[in-house]
């Protein structure tokens, strides 16, 4: 067994030699040439940030948020090949093979009823306002709404029209029983009504009662780049005008085909705004924090913080650029990069810091800047390989939002680590250089040391202000910030009570995450998207608590098959039976062209040639003009080679249930022996309900290997290993299970949350493992002290930065913002409280041996600020060297 333990320090021994050995050198080559570091990394970074002169930002929901290449988009992509778009023409909305293009709104009469005459008559002056809405094309030639709308019968296509038609009117005046779900026109035969009413009350003999609400829906053309761009410019007006509209007979509420990519898309931009304030307290908080305690003018590093956090915003600028120039598109949810790159460059930052603080004083620059990057730069560059690796696993994503996040993410990481070992750490040779020429921190001219001014009798003010001398030891380097935490996370992990107390809460965590995770539900529910003063929150509030959602399903036959055969006939038929059977499905309605050719005086079925004759005839007939694009005939007439009929779903409103339900009906049609799929646009929406968990575990299982990977490279020690993918699985177990206590579900969006804390949750194990590893001691619990002393306030800034970052986020008003301070904020909680209580306990306990059999600790002297340590026996002097 000892050998064994020998075998494993050895070899991690080895690595971390032959590895700090490289950093060291390239450290020395900084410290050689710094201005020509910061210099060009400056100047490099802004010519990359002009590719943002490229930037193509995208906002479209549907084609960010829901999968790419899904079996839906297919299937829709498969529907316009078969089906001509005839919404010029002969516009049918179920037929679509997406949402198309509308202006939509939801009236409320404040007499709390639809079906009353005074009302009706007041929505008809509406309803001619609305068509009298006009646009521009892109020309700027006038358009009117007749010259753009979908048509059917010759006029716009208005889905609610019946609600302001004659015959409609003059029964609900007669009091008339209204027939619910369909409306019997007398020249335009039955109407299906059912999701067009919201709060409907009908009686058992079905027969609408009552209703609180209804919707009047314009559909534009679609059928050429021209219409959809005019459609477009119309939705614009349109929304203008409702806007201005107001009634002293009803409320409104409306909405467009991209109300919800537009106002997501302004509240994000409006939120990023945030970025210029976060930026300014990050500085704030770097300069203050690396403020040496010393009041010595020449030993103050607050510039280095300064540095340090212009070199992480350069890094920012420089990614967007890269990836703007490289073509990948601009997501909204992009635009909370900033806040999370800003506070992985300062953790970088203050671990360089670190690094030079432990320096030993004696040595020249070039030596301290080599020292510096053989133990912090190999820290930062494990935590940097960690999060790269973690967001190229997603960047393997099939949703648009989460690949182009990890794209932009994973450049970000790159050049941050970049500017950091280029820009900072030169900055850092620069400071260095300073002090050791005893120069002012502000103004660099040379200042005397407070021996000499001693000697001239100078001042108490002159004394403070203009004299210095170059740090000589650790406690003249830190700040109180750096302190503090290398003399509180001791004294509370260290006893062996505190241990037993410390294991038992994070038993009780794991616990209750589990519980947590066994809640957790998906979906997306889209008015959370935007802010709640959004004119399409209240639409959705409407919408989604008094109108169903029920869907139509269409049952596309996309090969040729004989539909004179009455097996096929029976095939069809039995089918439409199956799916109406099931519970999800309204069993009192079908939409088949079949079934009314087969009761019409057109019918003929004695061979293939006459039943398409007698359809053609059937379908020439205006009252079945809705079945026109339902049925495609070759051009010699002699075979029908595609068709569709429909279902219709009940309402659904879990999202969970829409996907069953999706999966149910392509099931069903899928094992019937007919060559059929089944398709409503809106699966393409359900397809995330059904993919994003599984999604998620892959691109985790990905990630966790990968992180493994890196771990065994930089730490090759099998407790290590162990400790390094424990915290990383306790981490995500919790913030899976406390998502779900926040309310939050699994989607598109949480999903980059979870795969943004594997990288954070690596940081800080690995900095305090790795701090651990290049301390020393007589028992593990010295070498743990040390350790602390070394990585502990690099985490506890680190962490501290990073929730400064991401704080004015929430009172963001975009859920993506919000959602991600949310989750930022457990992610770090839990990620602080795993590297500066737990893995202390365990590695104090159970850590690795020290083979090199070393008595000395690595930190040279300690603060009499906080000198509560020293009792134990920690302290070291100031010659005492640094020893690994």
């Amino acid at each position: 067994m000892a050998k064994n333990k020998n075998c494993c320090n050895t070899c991690y021994d080895v690595v971390e030699e032959k590895i700090g050995y490289v950093f060291s050198e390239y450290g020395k080559f900084v410290a050689r040439h710094p201005w020509k570091f910061v210099l060009i990394g400056v100047l490099l970074n802004g010519l990359l940030g002009l590719g943002m002169l490229r930037l193509n930002v995208v906002i479209d929901v549907e084609r960010v948020y829901t999968p790419i290449g899904s079996q839906a988009s297919k299937d829709a992509d498969q529907i316009r090949a078969l089906f001509p778009d005839m919404s010029g023409t002969n516009f049918v909305s179920h037929q679509m093979p997406d949402l198309g293009r509308f202006g939509e709104v939801i009236v409320i009469p404040k007499g709390g009823n639809i079906l009353d005459g005074t009302f009706l008559t007041k929505l008809t002056d509406m309803y001619n306002f609305i068509l009298g809405i006009g646009t521009t094309d892109e020309n700027g030639a006038p358009v009117t709404l007749n010259d753009i709308c979908a048509k059917i019968h010759g006029a716009c296509s208005v889905d609610g029209s019946l609600f302001v038609d004659t015959n409609f009117i003059t029964d609900v005046n007669a009091s008339t029983a209204i027939p619910f779900p369909f409306y019997l026109h007398p020249t335009q035969g039955q109407i299906y009504y059912e999701q067009l009413i919201g709060g409907a009350v009908v009686s058992a003999t079905n027969t609408l009662t009552s209703a609180k609400m209804l919707i009047l829906r314009v559909n534009l053309r679609t059928d050429s780049d021209y219409f959809v761009e005019t459609a477009k410019n119309w939705q614009d007006s349109f929304l203008k005008k409702m806007k201005e509209y107001s009634s002293d007979d009803f409320d409104i509420s409306f909405s467009h085909t991209d109300s919800l990519s537009e106002e997501l898309n302004d509240n994000v931009s409006g939120d990023i705004l945030f970025f210029s304030i976060t930026f300014t307290v990050i500085i704030t908080y770097a300069c203050v924090a690396t403020m040496t305690a010393r009041c010595d003018v020449v030993g103050q590093k607050s510039n280095l913080g300064f540095a340090g956090v212009i070199a992480a915003g350069l890094a920012i600028v420089a990614a967007f650029g890269v990836g703007s120039a490289c073509g990948v598109e601009f997501v909204s949810i992009v635009g909370v990069i900033p806040f999370l790159i800003i506070g992985i460059g300062v953790d970088d930052m203050f671990m360089l810091m670190s690094g030079i603080t432990n320096a030993d004083y004696n040595a020249d620059v070039e030596t301290r800047i080599g020292e510096t990057m053989r133990t912090s730069g190999v820290s930062i560059t494990i935590t940097t390989l960690t999060d790269l690796l973690a967001f190229a696993a997603g960047a393997s994503s099939v949703f648009l939002s989460v690949r182009n996040f990890c794209i932009y993410c994973a450049i970000a990481v790159i050049f941050c680590y970049i500017n950091q070992a280029t820009i900072f750490l030169a900055s850092i040779a620069i400071n260095e250089k300073r002090t050791e020429d005893n120069r002012h921190y502000s103004t660099c001219f040379k200042v005397k040391t407070p021996s000499e001014v001693d000697k001239n009798k100078e001042s108490s003010c002159y004394l403070l202000c203009c004299s210095g001398r170059k740090p000589k030891e650790i406690r003249e380097s830190e700040s109180l910030f750096d302190r503090f935490p290398k003399w509180l996370i001791p004294k509370i992990t260290m006893p062996l009570p505190a241990k037993i107390l410390i294991l038992v809460a994070f038993v009780i965590y794991l616990g209750v995450s589990i519980w947590g995770c066994t809640r957790l539900e998906q979906g997306l529910i889209l008015k959370d998207l935007v802010s709640k003063d959004s004119y399409y929150y209240e639409y959705r509030e409407y919408y989604d608590r008094n109108f169903p959602e029920g869907t139509v399903v269409s049952v596309v036959i996309d090969e040729t098959v004989t539909y004179s055969r009455n097996n096929v006939q029976n095939n069809i038929a039995s089918l439409l039976t199956t799916l109406k059977a099931e519970s999800t499905v309204q069993d009192s309605i079908t939409i088949s062209w079949l079934d009314s050719y087969k009761v019409s005086g057109s019918f003929d079925n004695t061979s293939e040639t006459t039943f398409i004759a007698g359809l053609q005839t059937f379908l020439n007939q205006p009252a079945n003009a809705r079945f026109v694009n339902d049925v495609v005939i070759n051009n010699s007439n002699t075979s029908i080679t595609a068709s569709r009929f429909y279902v219709i779903s009940e309402s659904i409103k879990d999202s969970q249930d829409q996907g069953d339900f999706m999966l149910k009906m392509r099931k069903i049609v899928s094992d019937s022996s007919l060559p059929a799929f089944a398709f409503s646009p809106a699966f393409l929406f359900y397809e995330q309900y059904v993919i994003i968990l599984s999604q998620t575990l892959q691109t985790l299982g990905i990630a966790v290997a990968m992180v493994f990977v890196v771990t065994c490279i930089f730490m090759p020690h099998p407790l290590l290993l162990l400790y390094v993918t424990a915290t990383v699985a306790m981490i995500t177990c919790g913030i899976f299970g406390f998502i779900a206590f926040l309310g939050l579900k699994l989607s598109a969006i949480t999903m980059i949350h979870v795969i943004m804390s594997i990288g954070f949750s690596v940081d800080f194990s690995a900095h305090i493992c790795h701090g651990y590893m290049i301390s020393s001691g007589e028992t593990k619990n010295e070498r743990m002290v040390a350790g602390i002393k070394r990585s502990g306030a690099p985490i506890f800034h680190g962490a501290i930065s990073t929730i400064l970052g991401v704080i004015l986020l929430a009172f963001a008003k975009s859920f993506i913002f919000y959602s991600f301070f949310q989750v930022m904020s457990l992610v770090i909680t839990f990620g602080i409280l795993h590297a500066l209580l737990l893995l202390p306990v365990i590695l104090s306990l159970i850590g690795p041996s020290n083979s090199m059999g070393e008595s000395k600790i690595d930190v040279k002297s300690e603060s009499p600020a906080f000198s509560g340590v020293h009792n134990n026996g920690y302290e070291m002097t100031s010659s005492q060297k640094n020893v690994h």
